[in-house]
């Protein structure tokens, strides 16, 4: 697929927004995604931590105004859409949804991926520099995993994989 602003390059960018309820899907080179202002070698998210983090943020904002914990039938204030529309359909109503109904985004995704950070392929034409980071983050997810469960020579061997990776992405 070719890049839908140059026509000449790759498509490696792929971007789906979410503009007044429609869904609309952007293919672009890295070049002109870059030109559109798009971080194209951003790290990748950590979806738990995120929605930990929002957890945190929502049950502090209810602590302070002193609201009761919602009903079943809680809905975002920004877009309306309930939890069951949600569940009904798989899909987010807007950004907001997110913040909405963080406590229990994280326990759905877990029943659903077994984790909570994506754990799947890295396109064909991505940029040397994403296939780094994505692999520094796997390698550095199992360093963490050999060091908790003491398997220290394991440690050590993955600790230099990450040494080995090209100068800037694998050091800390």
């Amino acid at each position: 697929m070719l890049c839908e602003s140059c026509h000449q390059k790759p498509a490696t960018v792929h971007l789906t927004q979410i503009v007044d309820g429609k869904v609309e899907k952007h293919h672009l080179c890295e070049e002109c995604a870059r030109k559109q202002g798009l971080d194209v070698h951003a790290e990748p998210m950590d979806l738990g931590n995120m929605l930990e983090t929002l957890k945190g943020q929502l049950a502090q904002l209810k602590a302070a105004s002193g609201a009761a914990p919602e009903a079943g039938g809680a809905a975002c204030p920004s877009c309306g859409t309930t939890r069951a529309e949600i569940l009904k359909s798989g899909r987010m109503g807007c950004d907001r949804c997110y913040e909405t109904f963080a406590a229990e985004m994280l326990p759905v995704v877990l029943s659903l991926q077994h984790a909570d950070q994506h754990m799947g392929k890295v396109p064909r034409h991505a940029s040397e520099r994403l296939k780094t980071s994505v692999e520094q983050t796997r390698l550095r997810r199992e360093l963490d995993q050999a060091v908790a469960a003491e398997n220290y020579e394991e440690a050590a061997r993955l600790r230099d994989r990450i040494k080995a990776l090209p100068a800037g992405e694998g050091t800390a």
